[in-house]
């Protein structure tokens, strides 16, 4: 009888142990739509994976490289450079479609005419524009040779742009309603600035394991119909009440972006009827 009852105790602890879920570690207060992915792309595997959130990453530099260290973190997710892709292992499958490349400039509202009639970069040029100096588009619009004064925050943006120390101030359509609405500000009525970007998962550079466990479980969600399911469910409201096309669409090269980038893989990329004035 002990004898049973000592193998049904290491049963038991066995299977918990099988059981135990695999912890993966993120950075705190991310977006619910980058969570919910990661948690579709886990749940493709045999084995289980619990998220285990991480206070104190004030900055992206500083959670790319805390990567895998035991006070970091597993995945870290961004816009993409090669020197990044040099620090830490891309998963290049692009999470948001490349919607953070589309731009919508906040403006003075009574500035609304001098923007109207755009319909080319080189009329772009007699603008200056407001970027924070870590954005991702601010080395983009200097290499568009656009005119860019720096700024800290964005507040001080708003400032600056009532005293008409610059003209506009681009911001990501995943920003836009948010920002317009808490700050009270004007969006321009009638251009879609765009860029390609792509903003990746990232792993540690040696941690081949993950990496494979997110590029597998991604690209079955893509073939399956989740990943466009849980884009929709996220953005598709968003993108209808800007109504995208109805813009004019100006393209800004984009030189930084690696050239492993899947452009040429149209479903992994946002498609919209848009208004494009060739450039």
């Amino acid at each position: 009888m002990r004898y049973l009852s000592f193998l049904l105790v290491m049963i038991f602890c066995h299977t918990a142990v099988a059981k135990e879920a695999k912890v993966v570690r993120v950075t705190q207060g991310a977006h619910p739509y980058v969570v919910d992915l990661i948690k579709l792309a886990l749940s493709y595997q045999e084995e289980s994976y619990k998220l285990r959130y991480i206070d104190n990453i004030p900055t992206q530099s500083r959670a790319i490289r805390l990567l895998g260290k035991d006070n970091g973190i597993d995945i870290f997710w961004s816009v993409t450079s090669s020197e990044r892709e040099n620090i830490a292992r891309a998963v290049r499958v692009p999470i948001v479609k490349g919607l953070l490349g589309y731009r919508i400039l906040v403006i003075n509202e009574e500035n609304q005419a001098k923007f109207s009639q755009l319909n080319h970069i080189s009329q772009l040029e007699k603008f200056h524009f407001g970027l924070r100096y870590d954005w991702p588009d601010h080395s983009i619009f200097i290499d568009n040779k656009l005119s860019v004064n720096e700024f800290k925050t964005f507040t001080g943006a708003l400032n600056m742009l009532k005293s008409n120390r610059f003209d506009a101030v681009p911001i990501s359509i995943l920003e836009l309603p948010d920002l317009v609405k808490r700050y009270q500000t004007y969006a321009e009525q009638k251009l879609l600035l765009y860029y390609p970007s792509a903003v990746y998962l990232f792993v540690e550079k040696s941690d081949q394991t993950l990496h494979s466990v997110l590029s597998s479980g991604l690209d079955k969600a893509l073939q399956d119909g989740r990943f466009e399911k849980l884009f929709k469910q996220y953005f598709h409201e968003l993108v209808s009440e800007l109504a995208l096309e109805r813009r004019t669409l100006i393209e800004l090269k984009n030189r930084r972006l690696p050239p492993s980038a899947p452009l040429e893989n149209q479903h992994l990329w946002y498609q919209q009827e848009i208004k494009n004035e060739k450039n």
